[in-house]
């Protein structure tokens, strides 16, 4: 009866809250949900042999792998291989799936092991169509009509960049190719349709302007190519005509009227591009030109360069130079470490697994001889009466 009344008579409702967000944190505060200030009832409960809190149990370094982990020949550290997901050793030790340049060039893909099998991952542009890993991925999906984009998306014409049809507002014209039906004198509003020789009196030959397809229209005035008229007045007897001499060329009208080059740069082939063409670099950023050109940010620099590594493969350096705010630096991988201080062969430590450098580098699991590390943390199990793990 008295506990009865006590499940119905809360006398105070204390909980600890807990904030969901992106860190997933808990806060220690207490929040007092319902209060009632009704005496509770007078009972004796009877002692419970087990009330007490309970003890947490006592752990004990240990050599035992967790199911699943175990010491391969390529990785000898003790539990240092997930069967699970290591490439070297896929579902079992010695089972590799292939991620070196030769499989990639051959086969258009790399081998990545997830769930202990080896999976294909095809680089972009490339797809396993006929469901046979022994080809690799065999189809080009780019400029194939009968993949386009993907396996089995058929194009009526033909295939561009892994699109069917012509780009925006262009038109496929059989025997053409794509053309703007609102501005091809050859090609005015349909396919096919040519403008005829204009009747009006010619417009002046300083305009460097002529009577063509505009909008889709015959016999409207328009500009000489390369030109452009970039103030609208085109028409105007009294207007400069077509001014910008050449947007292909004019680095306040690069390409199109309004498109202004930057301080350092030119105007080449109707692009924004660095002096004599080449390319531009971020002086602040970039780990080949790190505070002035031509200076290389020093390190392992295998993973900056590989394309296996952008699919997925296992990453040969572990990290790789970086430029911040034009100084040189260098950064590894995740659960990787240069615990040799050398960068020269990047961050060699895998944190993860050694036993010797176990999440951070010099932390030892040197409880028992033959201790492991297990996801960067010394292995650790309940243990026996002995105070030794069961």
């Amino acid at each position: 009866m008295g506990q009865a009344l006590l499940l119905r008579r809360i006398a105070t409702l204390v909980v600890a809250t807990c904030l969901v967000s992106a860190g997933g944190a808990c806060s220690s505060g207490r929040e007092i949900l319902a209060r009632d200030n009704t005496p509770p009832p007078a009972f004796d409960p009877e002692p419970r042999p087990d009330a007490g809190p309970e003890e947490p149990a006592e752990l004990c370094p240990s050599t035992k792998c967790p199911p699943g982990r175990v010491a391969c020949p390529s990785k000898p550290f003790p539990c240092g291989v997930d069967l699970s997901s290591d490439p070297d050793n896929c579902g079992a030790c010695g089972i590799r799936c292939r991620q070196d340049g030769d499989f990639l060039e051959k086969f258009h893909a790399i081998m990545t092991c997830s769930e202990g099998a080896c999976l294909l991952v095809c680089k972009p542009g490339y797809a396993d169509c006929n469901g046979n890993v022994e080809d690799g991925c065999e189809v080009e999906i780019l400029e194939n009509k009968d993949n386009c984009g993907a396996c089995g998306n058929v194009c009526n014409d033909f295939c561009k960049s892994g699109r069917c049809g012509c780009q925006g507002s262009a038109t496929y014209c059989p025997g053409v190719g794509c053309v703007s039906l609102h501005s091809s004198d050859a090609n005015c509003g349909a396919c096919g349709e040519a403008c005829p020789e204009s009747n009006k009196p010619p417009l002046p030959p300083e305009h460097y302007a002529y009577y063509g397809c505009m909008f889709g229209v015959c016999d409207r005035p328009k500009c000489e190519p390369p030109r452009a008229d970039c103030n609208n007045d085109l028409g105007n007897p009294d207007g400069d005509g077509c001014e910008v001499a050449d947007v292909r060329t004019d680095a306040k009208n690069c390409g199109s009227c309004g498109n202004e080059c930057g301080a350092d740069e030119i105007c080449m082939s109707g692009k924004c591009v660095c002096p004599c063409g080449a390319p531009c670099f971020n002086v602040n950023a970039d780990p080949q030109n790190c505070g002035l050109c031509g200076w290389v940010c020093p390190g392992d620099n295998r993973s900056s360069f590989s394309e296996a590594v952008s699919l997925g493969a296992v990453d040969p350096a572990h990290g790789k130079p970086i430029c911040d705010q034009g100084v040189c630096g260098y950064r590894c991988s995740s659960h990787w470490g240069d615990c040799d201080a050398d960068i020269a062969n990047g961050c060699e430590t895998n944190l993860l697994v050694d036993p010797h450098n176990c999440g951070a580098c010099g932390v030892r699991c040197d409880g028992i001889e033959g201790q492991a590390c297990v996801n960067g943390q010394c292995l650790m199990e309940a243990c026996s009466g002995s105070g030794e793990a069961k």
